[in-house]
């Protein structure tokens, strides 16, 4: 199925927001290139139940001794599109098949899917695509490290995916499993973060969703520098929120140093937050 999408990133029309259309630029200009026809079970459809997705991967996976993969993304984000293009591909369908068992689960305009995270021991989504390989038996999260090259997924070449995806096989030694989070001051510092990264989510997504409908693509001025703002706001506290986490995973101190990095990593209020206070 050929994924077609009608607007053509209208919002982002000034060169200070060029930068967005890495996200918005839709799925159509994304497969522009190629030929390639992305597979029905890689587009993100919303469903009413995406928790149930997850459970149902994860306990297929276990019954057929692979890893679960669950791709958290949309349709209106390019680097989610450029992933299931790639996944689509003839050489991945051969990697993929033989070691996953694999479920798309769409997040819509930055809806929350923290049940979804948390059910694999991470706090949220801090991008789409999120990529997760999940070791179905722990339900525990092995491909920490290379999170964040998914987040750019259109970005990989293929041969990369291939050698990537290649490394995980429930048939051979297991994996070392990485950065895991048993630590109660960090678990605590990570859910209130989270928190305060959905409730941005939650100011964010309806402008999202403003800006991707055909009827809207003739926004302007001011609602236009509303959406950009809070846009490059949200993204850095994300960015910085999830590089936080995963240096404080990989890091071994005594309780007291602990305390006074997370103090000091515990980022300022944000304008949807003092919005909130003030109403």
């Amino acid at each position: 199925m050929n994924i077609q999408t009608p607007n053509q990133c209208s919002l982002l029309v000034t060169a200070a927001s060029l930068f967005l259309c890495v996200i918005f630029t839709p799925a159509s200009m994304a497969l522009a290139d190629e030929e390639t026809e992305v597979l029905t079970n890689y587009v993100f459809t919303p469903i009413e139940n995406p928790m149930l997705q997850a459970q149902t991967v994860l306990n297929k996976a276990k019954t057929e001794n692979k890893y679960a993969l669950i791709v958290l993304g949309a349709q209106w984000c390019h680097d989610s599109v450029g992933l299931a293009q790639r996944f689509s591909t003839d050489e991945m369908q051969t990697v993929l098949s033989r070691r996953y068992v694999t479920q798309f689960i769409d997040v819509g305009y930055l809806e929350d899917r923290r049940d979804i995270t948390n059910l694999v021991g991470y706090p949220n989504y801090f991008a789409t695509p999120t990529v997760l390989i999940v070791d179905p038996i722990s339900n525990t999260l092995v491909n920490m490290n290379s999170l964040k090259k998914w987040q750019s997924a259109d970005s990989v070449e293929l041969p990369i995916y291939i050698e990537q995806f290649s490394r995980f096989n429930k048939e051979e030694a297991p994996l070392i499993i990485t950065q895991s989070n048993d630590n109660a001051a960090l678990n605590t510092f990570e859910t209130q973060q989270s928190e305060r990264l959905q409730q941005g989510y939650k100011v964010l997504g309806p402008l999202l969703a403003a800006s991707d409908a055909e009827e809207r693509s003739d926004i302007l001025g001011e609602e236009r520098e509303q959406f950009l703002k809070l846009w490059r706001e949200v993204k850095q506290f994300r960015i910085d929120l999830q590089a936080t986490i995963h240096e404080l995973r990989n890091t071994e101190v005594d309780a007291t140093e602990l305390q006074r990095k997370l103090a000091d990593a515990t980022l300022k209020a944000q304008s949807w937050e003092q919005d909130s206070v003030k109403n």
